[in-house]
């Protein structure tokens, strides 16, 4: 799941004057907003996309970061918007402290870099190919070594971006060529998330944006100027896994 439902009520008090919780939710995500340098417009634009296409107007995020909204259904697509952490949204925990090492995404829940301890390998798209098919990753498949940001599923690795088809800088977001993305398999991804996934006849991943219409599966590049921008799924298609965090080192 992308966040977890939120359980009860987010907010308790009078309409008119927002609680200590609903304006400290507010603060954070004008916080967050101007440090991304993002106007209100492309938050909500951002939101419209991940609920595929759902109408979330500048008006309604407008009201929100002003802490006149009690209640609000898209919170959780705020923050992932934002790049903010799940627990942000918690109100029993304090409003999280985000520093310079936050990853700024919101291809998943981005969370604060922390030490977990554990290693991922890194591959390039061939070897993550023979990885999906449950192949064993042979020592010279492996580039490099990276500490995971956070919890993964025990076959998590790093994929190493091939080409420029989701590069789009653009955008509210972008994969450059040679980039790193956390991709764990044991994650079910949804429309919007970013995936890994291979074709029967082929033996390399490719790195795109999962989406929906009517009734069909795409894979997306969001890369405008990329042909094909859109390739149909069929049976032949297997989603390897789903991106959860894009890593940069400093």
């Amino acid at each position: 799941m992308l966040f977890d439902v939120l359980q009860g009520s987010l907010y308790r008090g009078s309409m008119s004057t927002p609680t200590q919780r609903q304006q400290a939710i507010a603060t954070l995500f004008k916080r967050r907003r101007t440090e991304l340098n993002l106007s209100q417009e492309e938050v909500a634009r951002r939101v419209r996309e991940l609920l595929g296409g759902e109408g979330f107007k500048q008006q309604s995020y407008a009201a929100i970061e002003a802490g006149k909204t009690k209640h609000s259904k898209f919170l959780p697509q705020i923050a992932r918007a934002l790049g903010l952490p799940a627990q942000a949204l918690d109100p029993s925990a304090p409003p999280p402290a985000l520093t310079s090492s936050t990853t700024i995404t919101y291809s998943d829940t981005a969370t604060v870099l922390g030490e977990t301890g554990r290693k991922l390998p890194v591959i390039g798209s061939i070897a993550a190919g023979a990885w999906c098919e449950a192949i064993a990753l042979q020592p010279s498949d492996i580039e490099d070594w990276i500490e995971s940001p956070g919890p993964v599923g025990p076959r998590a690795f790093v994929l190493k971006i091939d080409g420029i088809s989701m590069y789009n800088p653009g955008g509210p977001v972008s994969f450059a060529d040679g980039d790193h993305v956390v991709i764990d398999p044991d994650v079910d991804p949804l429309p919007g998330d970013f995936v890994a996934a291979r074709l029967a006849n082929s033996n390399r991943v490719t790195f795109k944006r999962l989406r929906q219409d009517e009734g069909e599966w795409y894979l997306e590049a969001i890369n405008p100027a990329w042909e094909p921008r859109y390739i149909r799924m069929t049976e032949e298609w297997h989603i390897c896994g789903k991106a959860k965090w894009k890593v940069q080192r400093l």
